[in-house]
């Protein structure tokens, strides 16, 4: 038999979690920029090309709202970086509605709105994941 793994402190969690959302924000704002590049495809590969950046985008958007969810969860669990997260979370929900206005009616604005949401929600978790490294509170020694 193996050892049982050790748990992983409320802050290692949150510090994790953190890294999930930066690397979808990461990846999602490459997304959105390749798309912006191809603009109105012309030819059938192009087209095809597109519509794969735009259906992944929209995956990693809706994966955004679960990691911006399991986000606020940790930092509650390490009662760090709370207020950080919800703001984290309501900025993500914006940002996705946003998008789908951008698809739905290309809105130029909503696209705007799109890219503001990413720099923020980008700096709030960098703050979580700042906040997980604060110190913990020794436990009183008897």
């Amino acid at each position: 038999m193996s050892a049982p793994a050790a748990a992983v402190s409320p802050a290692a969690n949150l510090r994790r979690r953190s890294r999930e959302a930066l690397a979808a924000l990461a990846v999602q704002y490459l997304l959105g920029m390749a798309a912006n590049l191809i603009g109105e495809p012309e030819s059938t590969f192009v087209i095809v090309v597109d519509t794969i950046i735009v259906i992944l985008h929209i995956l990693i958007a809706i994966g955004l709202v679960v990691v911006s969810i399991r986000v606020l969860l940790a930092a509650r669990a390490a009662d760090v970086g709370q207020r950080l997260a919800l703001w984290g979370l309501i900025v993500i929900v914006v940002t996705f509605l946003a998008g789908v206005l951008t698809i739905s009616f290309g809105s130029d604005w909503a696209s705007y709105v799109m890219a503001a949401g990413f720099l923020v929600a980008a700096a709030l978790y960098a703050g979580t994941f700042l906040a997980s490294y604060r110190p913990e509170t020794a436990a009183p020694q008897t």
